[in-house]
């Protein structure tokens, strides 16, 4: 998502918007909650790409504001 480098799914993590929770977007550990996901290099450079609203805004296809972000103080391990 943030790079846009193609990648298969066990090289990447999933963040899923949760717009019923709080942070909206949730980071998906074991890839399986429902929502509308995207996916990201679980790497410093991609995820802090990806933690611009602009980028999830745009994978998900609605508006996100800061609150929505989650914070995320280490990097996410990949999942699956």
């Amino acid at each position: 998502m943030a790079c846009r480098q193609k990648a298969d799914r066990g090289e990447l993590t999933r963040f899923v918007i949760r717009p019923d929770q709080h942070p909206a977007i949730v980071h998906d550990v074991s890839a399986t909650l429902p929502g509308r996901g995207a996916w990201v290099h679980p790497d410093a450079t991609c995820l802090k790409k990806a933690l611009t609203a602009a980028s999830f805004a745009r994978a998900f296809r609605t508006k996100v504001t800061a609150s929505d972000l989650p914070r995320m103080d280490t990097e996410p391990k990949k999942s699956g």
